[in-house]
């Protein structure tokens, strides 16, 4: 029971202090919060002044010309070539020195291999255009031809089944016919003068003459009797079915051949002029051919397009690039991409330099903006240039480029040396500015920015907002809200360190205890720790 009202008791003294707490400690003062008081002893000051505000942008650059011509062959034809010399990095050359030589006997080759081919080619095609003119005026002519075959042959076959099949049976009986009867007449003529001969007692010589005739007569006739019969027999049974079969035959031959040629010829006529055609484009091809090989022949060796220095590599963005890998294809022997350009040939003229510019500085980098160059090589001292243009989109990731006319000149800088840059973009000799640390920002509306004011020594340091301007990596221009010779905080205070509780010996009542700390010093605890 006695646990239960010491609990009880500090419990009301808890809730009671925050109405005995000091006036100040009300938020719509805008007082810092209450601090650990070695912290607010040790929280660095600074005394608001008119100090110089230099606005600038501190790049990494690289010295280039304004002549600078890369040398490449941009063949038409070659793809591949193989190099036999090329003059060595940094050789001063003069417009058209010999800077690369490659092989060119396998090219030579090719474009008299070439130039024999298109005169082939183009006897060829003389040809085919003569057969092709005497083929237009032969395909009608042919077609003609045989549909008149076809005709021809159609009417011979109608006519011979019509007439003269009929005609050639009746000719060949009467062939027969003719046989027999002249055999029988000759037989005949022979037994009557054989019979009237006979009844004279006395033959003469003169009738012995006549009986001799007849007789050879009747034996003629009956052998021209017996070819006609053999002749007949075979007529009717080969002769005549075989002329009616030819006669079919060659009607069927002339129809099919009239149907073929109906069919071919015009299609040969278009193929010849189809391959005509292709011979015409293919001897124009070959003619552009040979004329690209000779273009890239009339470009080897390779030679500077003007005055200047060779440099192995590229130049891009800033950068030589692919210099240790230009010098392995230049070796004699090496095989070289006539497409990728291997050298460059700076020139003269006045050197300016480009630069990266960080996506945060450019805000920084206004056009016409003075800069400040040192050379690492010859740092002092340093030249000045001015902001010529800056790229209105990146060039990579967070990056835009810069290029920086120079206003003078150091006769040892050449292409491809570095330098540090300053671009002072703004200048205030005095200017309200305090450390860019000591400006804070507001946590409910960052686009607000506010300082804290100490008021005087010791006192609690005041939030105030404050209107900003331009700043640098150090330090930031306050355009309203300060006045010279206030004291500002440079960092935020450490919150206030809360005090140990005294210890209970009670573990019920310990939880009661660390709310409220000033309760272990009342006489009410007393008699708890008694009890225990």
């Amino acid at each position: 029971m006695l646990r239960r009202t010491v609990a009880l008791l500090a419990c009301l003294l808890g809730a009671a202090a925050p109405s005995l707490q000091s006036p100040a400690a009300d938020p719509a003062a805008k007082s810092v919060p209450a601090t650990d008081p070695a912290a607010k002893s040790a929280s660095a000051t600074h005394r608001v002044g008119l100090v110089p505000l230099r606005i600038e942008a501190r790049l990494e650059g690289v010295f280039e010309s304004p002549n600078m011509v890369e040398l490449r062959l941009d063949p038409r034809r070659l793809t591949q070539l193989v190099v036999t010399e090329a003059v060595p990095h940094g050789t001063r050359v003069g417009k058209g020195d010999v800077v690369v030589t490659v092989e060119t006997d396998k090219l030579d080759d090719s474009i008299r291999d070439l130039e024999i081919g298109i005169r082939l080619a183009d006897l060829t095609h003389s040809l085919m255009e003569r057969e092709l003119a005497a083929l237009e005026k032969a395909t009608p002519r042919q077609l003609e031809f045989a549909s008149r075959a076809r005709r021809i042959a159609e009417e011979d076959l109608k006519r011979y089944e019509e007439k003269e099949q009929a005609l050639a049976t009746a000719a060949n009986d009467a062939n027969l016919k003719m046989s027999t009867f002249s055999r029988e007449n000759a037989e005949e003529e022979l037994a009557q003068l054989e019979k009237m001969y006979e009844q004279d007692d006395l033959t003469e010589e003169t009738e012995a003459i006549v009986l001799k005739r007849a007789r050879f007569q009747a034996e003629v006739a009956r052998l021209y009797e017996t070819f006609a019969r053999d002749n007949h027999e075979r007529s009717t049974t080969l002769g005549l079915p075989r002329r009616l079969d030819s006669i079919r035959k060659t009607a069927e031959a002339a129809i099919l051949d009239q149907e073929h040629a109906a069919a071919t010829l015009p299609l040969a006529l278009d193929k010849l002029r189809l391959e005509l055609e292709k011979s015409t484009n293919e001897r124009r091809k070959a003619a552009a051919q040979l004329a690209d090989l000779k273009t890239d022949r009339r470009r080897l060796p390779l030679t500077a397009p003007t005055d200047g220095v060779v440099y192995y590599g590229r130049w891009r963005q800033g950068k030589w690039i692919d210099g240790e890998a230009a010098a392995q294809r230049l070796r004699p022997g090496a095989p070289l991409d006539p497409r990728e350009p291997v050298i460059t040939i700076v020139g003269g003229g006045k050197l300016h330099l480009r630069s990266v510019v960080a996506e945060k500085d450019l805000g920084r980098m206004p056009v016409n903006a003075v800069a400040k160059v040192a050379p690492r090589a010859f740092p002092e001292p340093p030249l000045v240039g001015r902001v010529r243009s800056v790229s209105s989109v990146p060039i990579g990731p967070g990056r835009f480029e810069a290029v920086i006319d120079l206003t003078d000149e150091r006769p040892h800088l050449v292409a491809g040396m570095e330098a540090d840059v300053r671009v002072v973009a703004d200048f205030r000799p005095e200017v309200l500015a305090v450390p860019r640390k000591a400006v804070f920002v507001e946590e409910l509306d960052d686009a607000k920015r506010y300082v804290l004011v100490v008021p005087e020594p010791g006192k609690d340091a005041v939030k105030r907002t404050v209107a900003v301007g331009r700043a640098n990596d150090e330090l930031t221009e306050i355009t309203a809200g300060l006045a010279v010779g206030e004291e500002i905080l440079l960092e935020k205070p450490a919150p206030a360190r809360k005090e140990p509780a005294a210890a209970k010996a009670d573990p019920v009542a310990k939880p009661e205890a660390d709310k409220v700390p000033a309760a272990a010093n009342t006489p009410a605890a007393t008699p708890a720790a008694s009890s225990k």
